[in-house]
């Protein structure tokens, strides 16, 4: 994968676009883009062809559709946060730990899809909800994930069955993240 953004922004810009409803296309986001604690978001996110240094969208609840699309984010941080309007990342390069944990919640038919993308941190899905279609394939998770997995006993809740076909790497730790980890876990 290959991104190029054709500008750069800062992370202000870039939240200003998105709370105006727009959407983020060919951009280098400097700086952390601050998108904790959005309660009932009514506008899509939508990124397509650009690099975030930081996005945290902790704590938030999307009622649009999350859609990240040919982007690699340095660091990124859903924690807690629900995808009521579901969510779609695809052909996406997460470099660090990604946590979901405590998150999901897509409704009403719309899906979360994640497909074609890499993770080269953990990827921690600790104590989510799933409630409408999840499809997790073609992604490569070097450091592993919990979705399948039980930390704490707890394991990932799915009110429909997942569809989880031709991923490569650990999905079921029964660990929340060792981020400081070097462990591979790649057939």
């Amino acid at each position: 994968m290959s991104v190029s953004p054709k500008h750069n922004i800062t992370a202000d810009r870039a939240t200003d676009l998105i709370m105006s409803g727009q959407s983020l296309v060919d951009v280098f986001v400097t700086g952390e883009l601050k998108l904790i604690g959005l309660n009932n978001f009514d506008k899509s996110l939508f990124a397509s062809n650009s690099i975030f240094e930081y996005l945290n969208a902790g704590s938030s609840q999307f009622t649009k559709l999350v859609k990240l699309s040919n982007c690699e984010l340095w660091k990124c941080d859903f924690a807690f946060s629900y995808f009521l309007g579901g969510l779609e990342i695809n052909n996406c390069v997460f470099e660090n730990y990604l946590d979901f944990q405590a998150g999901g919640h897509n409704k009403d038919g719309n899906v979360v899809s994640i497909y074609n993308s890499t993770f080269k941190g953990f990827v921690n899905f600790f104590d989510c909800r799933y409630e409408s279609e999840f499809i997790i394939s073609e992604n490569f998770f070097l450091k592993g994930t919990n979705l399948l997995g039980k930390p704490n006993g707890i394991p990932v809740t799915f009110d429909i069955n997942p569809k989880i076909p031709n991923n490569k790497g650990k999905l079921d730790l029964d660990i929340e993240g060792d981020v400081g980890s070097t462990s591979v876990y790649l057939p």
